[in-house]
């Protein structure tokens, strides 16, 4: 007769409580009664004595891990596991996870369970990592021994970074950063998104710290993980988790409906979402932020899941960094694609939003003093995104030229990619300031 499986769920090292899956594939999740009262797994999960089951459950599990069901299908393959059952692929890579959180097989011995193991690799094998998940559908995305588990879409892999060496994670070792190549069939778009991150920096918006770097011969950018603090002055360095959760999660959506037009989280429900929940001004204007930036770099995937919040067990809750930016200009499109990930005022189609659909996002909202701050920062962007981009650009063309490898056609592509995204800069920020007269 089949049994209820369990995991035991820690929380920056704190057990917390139990994720259970019984027979018919229900899953459950129950605090522990006696952890700390302000370790939560998810705000869509309030600590309560009652057992969590349902939509919030079944949005957090599945929002752990990859979006890709390809990439679901290699981890299957490698542990024998199903993979379309997200407790299943938790059990095999539940160790290392986006925040603070780990999940471990009730059955083993806990301190066992989380043994850790970090082996040096050199960045020609990172390179060759990489190579291998860009270039087939069936290669690993995981070595022997990781156990890591990141969501989203693209293709990449954790690593960590400590003492001026990087290593492979393995077992419930910590990982600190996220290597990407780019996303396959879009040219240079991992230099894209560096300067779409950096321009954001530059601005002043609080961004994932990442590098461009190539990894022998591929082109990558890393990202620093904001969820993880590294104590170097110990050697092996010490790695502390820090708790996080994106949006969907935090709001009890699944993945599946990450777009807005899918049914999704809009603008108006997470600014509602964020007041609802106490969080500061700061915090929904830095959101407010990103609307506007993505509006005027044509960011077509700013989902909800690509907004994530940071929840440290003991501290208040805000907003992370924003990250997984990337511009739609370098690439032809169909008109009908042209279009943002959440509406302004009803309106997906940057070529047709106007002034009046961010008077009415703001309307919406139910507040003038919304109104004004979209205002304020579409003027903003619109007198310094262009000349801010184009010192970012001309700065990272300057030394991207002499790193080892990189071809006279691999920069030119740069260059196509940064006239483009210039020239989309140049007509968004005329269109907005053509409305102020």
């Amino acid at each position: 007769m089949a049994k209820t499986k369990t995991l035991k769920v820690l929380l920056e090292g704190i057990p917390i409580g139990v994720l259970q899956e019984d027979p018919s594939g229900k899953h459950t999740f129950t605090y522990y009664q006696e952890s700390p009262s302000d370790a939560r797994l998810s705000l869509s999960m309030p600590r309560r004595v009652e057992a969590w089951t349902g939509e919030p459950v079944e949005a957090y599990i599945d929002g752990i891990l990859p979006d890709d069901p390809s990439i679901r299908q290699r981890i299957a393959r490698k542990y024998s596991v199903n993979a379309r059952n997200p407790f299943a692929l938790l059990t095999a890579v539940g160790l290392d996870c986006g925040g603070g959180v780990q999940f471990v097989d009730a059955q083993k011995d806990i301190n066992t369970a989380l043994g850790e193991q970090i082996t040096p690799i050199t960045e020609e094998q990172i390179g060759e990592r990489l190579m291998s998940i860009t270039g087939s559908q069936q290669a690993s995305w995981q070595n022997e021994g990781e156990h890591w588990s990141l969501n989203g879409a693209q293709d990449k892999i954790a690593l960590r970074f400590t003492n001026g060496q990087w290593y492979e994670a393995e077992g419930a070792a910590a990982t600190t950063h996220i290597i990407k190549p780019g996303i396959r069939g879009l040219h240079e778009q991992a230099f894209n998104e560096y300067l779409c991150l950096k321009t954001a920096e530059q601005l002043g918006i609080p961004v994932a710290m990442t590098e461009y770097r190539i990894f022998g011969t591929v082109p990558a950018i890393v990202s620093e993980r904001w969820d993880r603090i590294v104590n170097d002055d110990v050697i092996p360095a010490a790695v502390r988790r820090v708790h996080q959760e994106d949006l969907c999660q935090a709001m009890g959506v699944m993945t599946a409906k990450k777009y807005q037009s899918d049914g999704g989280p809009s603008a108006v429900n997470i600014v509602q979402f964020l007041r609802d929940n106490d969080f500061p001004e700061d915090d929904v204007r830095l959101f407010f932020t990103a609307l506007v930036f993505n509006f005027f770099i044509a960011g077509s995937d700013a989902h909800a899941k690509n907004y994530a919040i940071l929840e440290p067990v003991g501290q208040s809750a805000h907003l992370a960094p924003l990250y997984d930016i990337a511009s739609l200009f370098p690439y032809t499109t169909n008109r009908k694609d042209r279009k943002l990930a959440m509406s302004i005022g009803g309106e997906y189609s940057w070529e047709r939003i106007e002034l009046r659909h961010w008077k009415k996002l703001a309307a919406q909202l139910g507040g003038q003093s919304d109104q004004v701050i979209l205002e304020e920062l579409l003027v903003e962007f619109a007198l310094r995104s262009i000349f801010v981009f184009a010192r970012v650009a001309e700065e990272t063309l300057a030394w991207v030229h002499r790193l080892p490898g990189i071809t006279d056609e691999d920069f030119e592509n740069k260059r196509r990619v940064v006239s483009s995204i210039s020239n989309g800069l140049a007509q968004q920020s005329d269109r907005v300031l053509s409305w102020a007269g």
